[in-house]
């Protein structure tokens, strides 16, 4: 019996020992935390450079198409200009 006591005894943390632990796992959140940011930082990152080489490929494909397809090119935009029409004087 007296050997339950003492092992419940040595089971139950200390006020200071309570606090150190609160301390530490407080030090490893903000570890955490600092590492997820800078991840996601480099992923906003390697999104925005991927966007902008896919944009930039976007506008050459466009500007050769027009160059290589010209009259294509205006009959495209003059079909897309007369729904636009279309649709404003409906709206």
């Amino acid at each position: 019996m007296n050997d339950t006591l003492k092992s419940a005894k040595k089971a139950i943390p200390s006020p200071d020992e309570l606090s150190q632990q609160v301390e530490d796992l407080r030090a490893d959140l903000m570890k955490l935390a600092a590492t997820v940011r800078d991840d996601v930082s480099e992923g906003i990152d390697k999104a925005g450079r991927q966007i902008s080489q896919t944009s930039r490929d976007a506008q050459a494909t466009a500007t050769n198409a027009v160059i290589n397809h010209p009259m294509t090119a205006v009959g495209v935009a003059a079909g897309a200009g007369f729904l636009l029409g279309m649709m404003a004087r409906k709206g």
